[in-house]
């Protein structure tokens, strides 16, 4: 069974992401801000860290450019 093992809370752009290993990938949930995110995955995951934590700040910048 998959359980959670480490989580931490990012501020990016005035979104939260809030970044839990969990089993052996990453999962990356983007906590809505001033805009929420309607088009987009509320989360993203990864096979490392950094990986989705990239994911998920190209989904808020995208979102704030339209």
């Amino acid at each position: 069974m998959s359980q959670l093992i480490a989580s931490h809370h990012i501020d990016y752009r005035g979104y939260g992401l809030e970044a839990s290993h969990y089993a052996s990938a990453w999962r990356v949930h983007i906590i809505p801000g001033s805009r929420a995110l309607p088009t987009d995955a509320d989360h993203v995951l990864a096979d490392t860290q950094e990986e989705a934590l990239t994911k998920a700040r190209a989904i808020i910048d995208r979102h704030l450019q339209d």
